[in-house]
């Protein structure tokens, strides 16, 4: 039994060497980043150092989504050098909070680093609520929802087109450039409907921009 514990102890102790051995040293490997309007990429950059005293390969890069790109800067790093890892995030059309991983895979033995960027999209605009209700049977009457621009930013609102003519829609000014209402109403409410509804704007700055809300008989 004492020889069974003291290999055990031993292999520990060697896993616990091989962890610590690690050369690479992390400046943050923890981004949080939040983007600006209308931006279509987001980039981050990871700083290291090679705190040991052989040379280290980085082997391979993973991200964990095809939408987030990562390179080194080089491939091999001598003893005291530095270098980074930079990533590069397409936010396309999304909306959001995101968070992606970096996998970092070295000759070094134990595991790989990974790093992580939290991505803050904001909206451009809002409808709140999202959506509207009527119950089975319930007047036809109009329901309104209030349509605004991010601060800062000047938007033109100058259409609303629903996605089926099971409802109708109506696009009120309360404010150009920054708050609209958009008053939505069932044709029929004797029978279940749903539609989505797009409006259509644009931004002082040229850039067009969508927002969706939606609506349902249930």
């Amino acid at each position: 039994m004492t020889n069974r514990c003291t290999r055990l102890l031993a292999l520990l102790a060697i896993a616990t060497l091989a962890v610590s051995s690690k050369a690479l040293e992390w400046k943050s490997v923890a981004q949080s980043v939040t983007t600006a309007p209308f931006q279509t990429k987001q980039a981050a950059v990871y700083h290291f150092r090679n705190a040991g005293s052989r040379p280290v390969t980085i082997n391979d890069v993973q991200t964990s989504c095809d939408c987030l790109e990562a390179t080194p800067d080089k491939k091999t790093y001598a003893p005291g050098e530095s270098g980074e890892i930079r990533a590069l995030f397409t936010v396309g059309d999304r909306i959001g909070l995101y968070e992606r991983t970096v996998t970092v895979v070295t000759d070094e033995p134990g595991n790989p680093a990974h790093l992580t960027l939290q991505i803050e999209v904001p909206a451009v605009a809002t409808a709140a609520p999202r959506s509207v209700t009527w119950q089975a049977n319930e007047a036809a009457g109009e329901k309104s929802l209030e349509v605004t621009a991010a601060p800062g930013l000047e938007i033109d609102f100058h259409e609303a087109v629903p996605t089926n003519d099971a409802f109708s829609a109506r696009l009120e000014t309360v404010d150009a450039g920054r708050h609209y209402r958009l008053h939505l109403k069932p044709r029929d409410t004797t029978k279940p409907a749903s539609v989505a509804v797009r409006l259509f704007g644009r931004e002082k700055s040229g850039h067009d921009v969508v927002v969706s809300a939606y609506a349902s008989v249930e």
